[in-house]
């Protein structure tokens, strides 16, 4: 039982709380690593990281370094030297500027820096275990800074319970080290994975290259460059056309002066550019870099910094809009892929920049911080409407025969109007007959003992970068669904073999999806319902199929026979039932 007396936390309590606003995994570290590096005016660097980031993470660049008699002072909580005054949070130019990042990550690992300035004859190394310094020392190295940061939440083992397994850990660190190559081409880039360079950039200033290199060439062909300025903003970047599109959002990737981020507001734009070019559950893929005035953004608003606030909201998604439209009725919009595309940030007459990385560190808190920390993140992910099954409390041998309803008629070719003693009942068709085929091929594929069929002419899967992380693992469930992949290059598999129970387009559809996925890691039972969903899905008769007399007494016996007859595989109703008390009630007579 608590006392209820206020005391002031440990200092070390004090650092483990606040780190976890900044830390929750190693894609923290690398991000706000990444980001101090190119703050620091770095044109190479390197991210190297083991076990996913969990055992070791190394981050290494050129930038311009840390002075010596600076270096105690760099891991003081609050202490920057991006931001001096209040008035500086209007107009924000770097990536970081909260003076979080190296303490709190000093706060939960074993960490090690180790820099030198241009202008020192010697180096520096600094040794911290949970934010305790250990050693400050001279030491020969390079110009610019290097990071190691071990045993991650080693001295609070609550958080590593938390962690993904390594593959989803290093997928989720590809992703981003991926993307942040993207919008920094002029940077060289390397990447490398428990000992295994997964790409390295060429850092000649050309994003087209850039996506070649972590994406694949069947990404990069479908793409337009667009490039458009209108007073204080200016976009730039690559669209799809309309015959290049994915399954979901996972290829659309957003910078606003230099820094990657989520917005609605501008997936919502790239939406309507495309309204009337792609059909439903369609999306292209974009890579595109918005540069503003950085006082029409507020981007203090999330101890992550992957959320912005535009001021001016309207304008900038009309902009958005206007720009991928005209650059989609370009009739030479697919002739610019060799062209260099420029995209570093633009100096705009209302602002200023400072001519090079000043690092010069000072220990002023920011004003109102504390009130970034109660942020609570918002996962945005589209997630799909789980319906609860309608309640029957029957045994099985009351349960409801559905082929002994009385057919009534259909209502517009999509649902059935079926009534009996108790009720009046409206059946989905495609929800009833989706349920059936899963349940069918379900059963078919647990009965079978060679669910694959040979494809005389076998194809080539490519994958991006983040992918090949995750592939391992996929594979191995992938082998029990009935495919047979090998690999076919750094990035690629051939596929000689497909699941009995698909065609061929199904296959490569399934494919797609479950390689962009597999970062999620899905359990092989959960592969094999996504694949059977799919197939069962696509054979269902649909909405507005008209069905004959026969046809709709052969699927009310089918649904007798499914476990489950209440809901189609998504968790959508088959049926809903209307008593007469209840149609008494909309009528006003009750």
């Amino acid at each position: 039982m608590k006392d209820g007396i206020i005391r002031a936390l440990p200092g070390s309590v004090a650092d483990k709380i606040a780190a976890g606003e900044v830390v929750e995994r190693p894609l923290s570290i690398v991000k706000e690593l990444v980001e101090n590096s190119i703050d620091a005016g770095a044109t190479s660097l390197t991210v190297e990281i083991s076990a996913g980031g969990k055992e070791y993470i190394r981050v290494t660049d050129n930038g311009c370094g840390i002075p010596k008699d600076q270096l105690e002072l760099a891991f003081m909580r609050y202490a920057t030297s991006k931001l001096q005054t209040e008035e500086d949070l209007d107009s924000i130019e770097t990536l970081g500027f909260r003076g979080e990042a190296l303490a709190s990550i000093a706060a939960v690992s074993r960490t090690e820096l180790i820099t030198k300035t241009a202008g020192s004859k010697t180096g520096a190394r600094i040794r911290l275990a949970a934010s305790e310094i250990l050693s400050i020392e001279d030491a020969a190295c390079d110009d610019g800074t290097t990071i190691i940061v071990r045993d991650l939440f080693y001295n609070v083992p609550a958080r590593q319970k938390f962690l993904k397994p390594d593959n989803t850990e290093s997928a989720l660190v590809t992703d981003y080290v991926s993307k942040m190559a993207l919008a920094y081409p002029g940077v060289r880039m390397r990447l490398i994975s428990n000992g295994s360079v997964l790409f390295s950039t060429p850092g000649k200033n050309s994003l087209y290259q850039s996506i070649l290199t972590v994406y694949s060439a069947r990404i990069a062909s479908g793409l337009i460059q667009v490039a458009r300025e209108e007073g204080y903003m200016r976009l730039t970047g690559y669209v799809s056309d309309a015959s290049h599109s994915e399954r979901n959002r996972k290829r659309q990737v957003f910078f606003v002066n230099g820094r990657l981020i989520k917005s609605r507001i501008l997936e919502q734009a790239v939406a309507d550019a495309y309204s009337d070019k792609l059909f439903e559950g369609q999306y292209p893929a974009v890579f595109l870099f918005l540069e503003l005035d950085p006082r029409t953004l507020d981007v203090n608003i999330h101890p992550h910094k992957t959320e912005v606030r535009f001021y001016q909201e309207i304008q900038i998604s009309e902009f958005i809009v206007r720009s991928i439209r005209k650059a989609l009725l370009d009739p030479k919009a697919l002739e610019i892929k060799t062209e260099t595309v420029r995209t570093e940030t633009v100096v705009l007459p209302t602002a200023t920049r400072p001519a090079e990385p000043q690092y010069v560190i000072t220990a002023e808190p920011v004003k109102k911080y504390t009130e970034l920390f109660s942020t609570i993140r918002k996962e945005e992910q589209e997630r799909e409407t789980q319906v609860q099954e309608e309640i029957f409390e029957y045994n099985v041998e009351k349960r409801l025969s559905f082929a002994s309803l009385t057919f009534v008629g259909q209502a517009f070719d999509t649902y059935l109007i079926l009534k009996d003693a108790d009720g009046l009942y409206l059946m989905d068709q495609h929800a009833a007959h989706e349920r059936v085929m899963y349940e069918t091929l379900m059963g078919n594929f647990n009965s079978s003992e060679n669910a694959s069929q040979q494809l005389l002419a076998p194809f080539i899967k490519e994958l991006g970068i983040a992918e090949v992380q995750a592939s391992s693992y996929a594979v191995n469930l992938l082998d029990d669904l009935g495919f047979e992949l090998r690999e076919f290059g750094p990035s690629s598999y051939m596929v000689s073999a497909i699941p009995g129970f698909m065609d061929l387009a199904e296959a490569e559809a399934f494919l797609d999806e479950f390689f962009a996925a597999a970062a999620d890691n899905r359990t092989n039972v959960q592969a094999k319902k996504d694949a059977i969903t799919m197939r069962s899905c696509k054979s269902a008769v649909k909405a507005h199929d008209h069905l004959s007399l026969p046809e709709i007494k052969q699927l009310l016996s089918d649904l007798d026979r499914c476990e489950n007859p209440f809901s189609c595989p998504h968790g959508r109703p088959t049926f809903v039932k209307f008593t007469e008390y209840e149609l008494e009630k909309m009528f006003k007579r009750k």
